[in-house]
This record gives C-alpha cells, structure tokens and sequence, in this order.
C-alpha cells in the first residue's frame, strides 16, 4: 500500500526523524492563516505518484493570496489520473544542502541507500556520480549499527569534519528510518529530499512510504484507511471481496477486485499472467468489464464461492461472465469452477439463466469439472459455453463479447 505523503512524514515523525510543520487542508478556508503561521509555505498536492513538481502540484508561496489561490487551483486537479482531494500546506525551509536516503528491498533482501545529492531520481544519481552514492545491504538479524551506519554515510561523502559531524546526523537518520521501516513492515522508505537548513537542522521535506499489505495484521497501529493502488477508497463490494480473502487464508481470491461502474461483462480471472492478457484482450475488443477480480494459488471451493457471490452483487445489469485462466498446474479446476463459481451462481437468488457464462480453462480434473457443467447446462437450463486452450482468450474474449451482446438485446427489449 502506498502511502500520501503527510502519512508517510507522520510515521517519520514518530520514528524521531525531524519534518516540517504542516498541515493537511481538503478546501481554501481550512488554509486561512497559515501564511502568517508559517511563514513562506510550500503547497504541495497529496497523490500517490511522484514526479508532482513537473506536474504543477508544488506550489512556494509567501503571501495568504498566493496560498488561497494554489490551493483552490490544486484541489480537484487531476494529476497521473488521481484527482487532488487534498493538500499539504508546510512551511518553507531554508535550504543549505539536499541529501537522499531510502530503505527499501533489492531482491529479497534489505538495502540502505545514501546519496549527497537530492532532489531527483537516485537513478540519475548513480549514473551521473556513482561515486556519491552507497548501497549498502543490510543483514535483518542485526540490522544496522551507529557505527556501521556513520561508515555508510562517509563512503556517500558525508564530512565528519568540522564543528557540525555530517555523518553523525546521517546515521542517526537512517537508523531512525531502518527501525521505522522494520517495525511498520514496509518495502520501500525514502526521503527525498533530506534537507540540511542554514541552521545546520536536518528535516525530511519529502516522504515516499509503502508498507506490505501482506502484514496488516501488525499494523492497526499505523490507523490507515484501506485505498485501493490508484488512491481512491475500495467501494463496499472491493472491501468485501478484500475481507473474505483475508477470512480464508487457502490460496488467493479477493485480494485483486475492482468494480467498475458502466460495464456489464463480471470477469472471474485465474492465474496472474493469464488474468492480464485476459482483461487486455476484452478490453482492446471493446468490451465493457463491470468486474474484473483474480483467484489463484489453488483456493477452496467456498472462497471462489464467496468471491463469486460479491462479484454477483453488481449493482448494474450483467449481461455475461467470464470464467477464465491458462492451463493450471495445481489448482483444482472442479472444486473451483463446480463448488465454487457455480455453487455461488446456483444460490443467488433470482438469478437469470439466461445470463451467458463463458467458461475458458483447464488443469486439474478439468474434463470432470465440465462433464459437472454439462449437466448443469441440460437439466438446470445454465447459459454455460465451455472451452478449453485450444480456443485462444482473445477467441473467448470474442465469444463472451458476442454472447454478451446478445444477452444486452434480450434484457433491453424485455425492459420495453
């Protein structure tokens, strides 16, 4: 889960690492003062993209006019797709020098990242000055010493000379920033920029923060509201598919849901390679998705069931479903698509049979699992098509589009 950035300075701030102040503003009345308050101030639009400078969205202002203006032309922006809810007005630093430094994974383990320069990608860094940045791995069963960690610092460039010791500073910082990030359990921890004042204070002006959604269970201290990866809040339908997968732990189904309001076309996708080229293939054909979610990893029965009877739920029309997924290795393909999708499609009430289901896949006992189908679609009057990998998911995509199309026909000309 990504963090916004006030969220990210709040846990920097309980870690003891120095931010500016500041507040978080959602309308231009709720900024009034803060001119006077602060100072020079910095606006900055909260959203869970970088690159924001080049985008508008940080804004310096010195009088309460500049500010009511800039926060009324942020608010309700959009910007790398996410509409601007809210912003951070803090106040305006005197900058001396920027530094960069970030904890985050390099493969599956740790690694501390320091640089004298700030302000831009560390990519750029590296490749313009490769000298003045140190990636340094760190061992999870110590972690990272004062001393080791002053020694870091000075391979960045940092000075230890002088009245002010940079690489004492530097080292309190990233262990303050190592601990936050072991403790709130997340992946990727950057301040960027670390600022040095001409006050010689050090103040993270910056903060880009995501934690492991695997490990909510050890972070109700953080009090985070749910979002979604584009920002926006899950509606009630991705929050209950979100929770049932985290009520049963067997395999993965839930944990991708998202609803989309227009479409008419619930996708059931299975395994993740065959999940995108799936939702591409529909969506590059002009299909019209109304939800598309993933199970995989070999779920229960009841957990696809459940997963199906959220889908289910979509409050608009549903003209087909589309079961889909390559050739499984491991799952089993009947007690997924038997005593799962169906066992959940068979006990929603009122259902309409006539509703198109387009099932694509294989693995597992799948000719017992469509032998199964069959007979739900003769004695029970299912609208079910199998296939199997013969047919290509662009061909299925094809069919449930033409199936669907139909189906929009029937249910228009039974509204009239």
């Amino acid at each position: 889960m990504k963090l916004y950035e006030h969220e990210g300075k709040r846990l920097f701030a309980q870690a003891g690492i120095r931010i500016p102040r500041g507040k978080v503003v959602a309308s231009v009345e709720e900024a009034a003062g803060l001119v006077e308050e602060y100072g020079g101030v910095m606006v900055k639009a909260q959203i869970l993209w970088g690159k924001r400078s080049r985008e508008g969205g940080i804004v310096a202002c010195e009088s309460q006019a500049e500010l009511d203006e800039a926060v009324g032309k942020l608010l309700g922006s959009v910007m790398h797709g996410e509409k601007v809810a809210k912003v951070l007005v803090e106040e305006k630093l005197p900058v001396a020098s920027e530094a960069y430094v970030s904890i985050t994974y390099q493969g599956r383990r740790p690694v501390a990242i320091l640089s004298v320069r700030g302000g831009v990608d560390v990519e750029q860094i590296r490749e313009e000055a490769p000298e003045g940045v140190v990636v340094e791995p760190v061992n999870v069963l110590t972690g990272i010493g004062f001393g080791a960690a002053e020694e870091i610092a000075r391979r960045a460039g940092f000075s230890a000379e002088g009245g002010d010791d940079e690489t004492e500073h530097l080292a309190g910082i990233l262990l303050k920033l190592y601990q936050m990030f072991y403790l709130d359990v997340a992946i990727l921890a950057e301040i960027n920029p670390l600022i040095r004042t001409s006050n010689d204070d050090w103040y993270a002006a910056d903060a880009k923060v995501e934690i492991d959604e695997d490990a909510l269970y050890r972070q109700a201290h953080l009090g985070l509201p749910e979002r979604l990866p584009s920002g926006r809040p899950p509606t009630k339908l991705e929050a209950e598919a979100r929770e049932a997968d985290r009520i049963d732990t067997r395999g993965a189904a839930g944990r991708m849901f998202f609803e989309l309001p227009g479409g008419t076309i619930v996708v059931l996708a299975s395994g993740g390679g065959t999940s995108v080229e799936a939702l591409d293939a529909l969506c590059l054909l002009g299909g019209k998705v109304a939800v598309f979610t993933e199970y995989s990893g070999n779920p229960s029965a009841e957990k696809v069931a459940a997963l199906t009877k959220v889908a289910l739920q979509y409050p608009g029309p549903i003209d087909a479903i589309w079961a889909v997924g390559g050739r499984a290795n491991f799952t089993d393909i009947y007690e997924t698509l038997v005593n799962g999708v169906m066992a959940a499609v068979r006990a929603t009430e009122g259902f309409d049979k006539t509703i198109p289901i387009v099932v694509r896949r294989a693995g597992p006992r799948d000719a017992e699992a469509f032998d199964a189908l069959r007979r739900l679609r003769e004695w029970e009057g299912y609208n079910i098509f199998l296939r199997g990998t013969a047919t290509s998911v662009t061909d299925s995509a094809r069919i449930v589009m033409h199936q669907a199309d139909i189906q929009a026909g029937l249910r228009k000309g039974g509204d009239k």
